[in-house]
């Protein structure tokens, strides 16, 4: 073990403290793009399909993610659908029906995010306690 001047002292603990920081940040990353491809796949399972003509799936299979913002210490995901946008909100909160009524929500939005939020810990910290 190399011998550390008390001058020095200060530096070499900064020094290794950027570089813990730096691993950790990219473990991060690496396990919530993971996280985003599982939400990605859990909802493209458990979203509603559709009876539409020709449209069957439609809704289901527009699920993708992609990263909006990244930097030197954070990562910004979104899960989307990209082929039904608008119809996210109406299908997971339920809407009002044109002759009068509502139709009742599904909630498959919120528990693919719990799921994902639940992952996201348990994976980090399983990553982070190597």
């Amino acid at each position: 073990m190399p011998r550390i001047k008390i001058d020095a002292l200060g530096s070499e603990l900064a020094k290794l403290m950027a570089e813990y920081a730096s691993d950790v940040t990219e473990e991060m990353k690496a396990e919530a793009k993971e996280v985003a491809k599982e939400a990605v796949r859990e909802l493209k399972t458990s979203s509603p399909e559709g009876t539409g003509k020709g449209r069957k799936g439609h809704y289901k299979d527009g699920w993708a993610s992609k990263t909006e913002a990244e930097n030197a210490t954070s990562i910004g995901i979104r899960v989307y659908n990209r082929k039904k946008p608008g119809l996210t909100h109406l299908l997971e909160k339920g809407h009002a029906k044109r002759g009068g009524g509502r139709v009742e929500g599904i909630p498959h939005i919120s528990t693919a995010e719990e799921h994902a939020i639940k992952s996201y810990e348990q994976r980090l910290k399983a990553r982070l306690s190597r």
